[in-house]
């Protein structure tokens, strides 16, 4: 969906989700989707760490998700000429001192589940664990850069090291009913 309406609530719902029942103490570097434009002309996301405790299953994990601009991967163009350098995320999943699951993600892993208009000038800008649903689910977001457009995606983790990714097709008011529990 590419709705304003929805996105403002996919972003609210997530971050209530995530943040409202930790007992582990959650670190960020930064907040939000500030950008640096360096020398090059290049804008890239500044870096961004958060790590969180859930429990699923009968067992505790604590998990980590760094976001870092790369300057390996190709750089986006929008209408205007703005250039934008794509992110890098590391997903990290501990069960006590063992990791269970280690990856790092760029839009490449999405793009079977991206629109045409978004494999080409979306960046990968979003991955929030969603408490809403069970299981280790992370909510993952690809966005054209400094626009309210994006494409929500759902990816489920297995501690074995597998993942499942889906479209997040839940409309507006599954949403609201998602966070009245919060």
């Amino acid at each position: 969906m590419k709705h304003p309406s929805f996105i403002c609530l996919c972003a609210v719902g997530l971050l209530l989700s995530c943040g409202s029942k930790s007992t582990q103490e959650q670190t960020t570097s930064t907040t939000g989707y500030d950008t640096e434009v360096s020398s090059d002309g290049i804008q890239r996301m500044t870096p961004y760490d958060f790590s969180d405790t859930i429990r699923t299953d009968g067992k505790t994990y604590i998990y980590t998700v760094h976001r870092e601009a790369s300057d390996s991967l190709p750089v986006i163009t929008d209408d205007d000429g703005n250039r934008y350098a794509d992110n890098v995320y590391t997903l990290t999943i501990r069960s006590g001192e063992q990791i269970v699951f280690d990856r790092r993600f760029t839009k490449k892993t999405f793009l079977s589940y991206l629109s045409k208009d978004f494999q080409q000038r979306g960046i990968l800008d979003g991955m929030m664990c969603d408490k809403s649903l069970p299981g280790l689910r992370f909510a993952v977001s690809v966005s054209l850069p400094q626009s309210d457009m994006m494409e929500p995606l759902l990816m489920q983790v297995d501690t074995n090291g597998g993942i499942v990714i889906t479209r997040d097709e839940r409309g507006d008011e599954e949403l609201e009913n998602d966070d009245d529990g919060v």
